[in-house]
């Protein structure tokens, strides 16, 4: 399996903010993507230099086969990457390892069994982009099917709800075919709102229209444009197979 991102750094405000000096500057730092098994207490790690142009980092993590289980968490980090040296006077970091930047909250997502099978960031939600009532919030860029899945969608889950925790955990059979409806939906519904000429493409396996595309396969039995077009012209039906095939509002018995 592999876990693939990209981190989007802008160099110049990374050195002011760090105190390092531009020489040697960001041949010195490195861009990382953490992948921690909490089952097996596994971690692997996926580590580029950065750009110099601010484009995208992008990171890939392999992880093997038997190596993890049940549930991922999913960090960026920013290192630095040189021989340790002596305290500079502004109290820069000097030894190799130290933590430039880190992400607090790991995106999580199940491998296996009752879990949620997108990748999921948890938090307490505090209204705006985040309404304090909502159970969850999907953030969907379309622009490029072609970038890693995991780049490309964000589901938050408000762990102040009382069904967020149990959703985070696994715990929570109806609202999870609630949410896998549910995405799934806001899924589609983006992509049909306008004309697109990339559906019909063949995405690489990780990408974000390669793995929408296996959910449409999945779920509604459709390639992906496919999918698309039946939700635009006929998006109660698209509602009505999404029922059966998430298991909708059922519980396990």
């Amino acid at each position: 399996m592999t876990i693939e991102g990209e981190l989007s750094i802008k160099n110049d405000l990374l050195l002011s903010s760090t105190g390092l000096a531009r020489n040697p500057g960001l041949a010195v730092i490195r861009a990382v993507l953490r992948v921690d098994c909490p089952a097996t207490g596994k971690r692997f790690l996926g580590i580029s230099p950065l750009n110099n142009s601010d484009q995208p980092v992008s990171l890939k993590v392999r992880v093997p086969a038997g190596e993890a289980a049940e549930e991922l968490e999913v960090r960026y980090e920013i290192v630095l990457d040189a021989p340790d040296g002596p305290a500079p006077e502004n109290r820069a970091a000097h030894q190799r390892g130290s933590r430039l930047y880190g992400l607090n909250r790991p995106y999580r997502f199940r491998l296996e069994g009752d879990g949620s099978s997108f990748p999921i960031e948890a938090f307490e939600f505090a209204g705006g982009d985040f309404p304090t009532g909502s159970v969850w919030v999907l953030k969907f860029q379309d622009e490029d099917l072609a970038v890693p899945y995991l780049s490309a969608v964000r589901l938050y889950v408000n762990t102040a709800h009382s069904e967020g925790g149990k959703l985070v955990h696994g715990k929570s059979d109806t609202a999870l075919s609630v949410l896998k409806r549910d995405v799934l939906l806001q899924l589609l519904l983006k992509l049909a709102v306008h004309d697109r000429d990339d559906l019909g493409v063949e995405y690489q396996e990780g990408s974000a229209g390669a793995v929408i595309g296996s959910l449409c396969d999945i779920f509604l039995g459709q390639p992906l444009r496919g999918a698309v077009e039946l939700m635009r012209d006929d998006p109660g039906r698209v509602c009505a197979l999404l029922q059966r095939t998430t298991g909708f509002l059922k519980a396990k018995s």
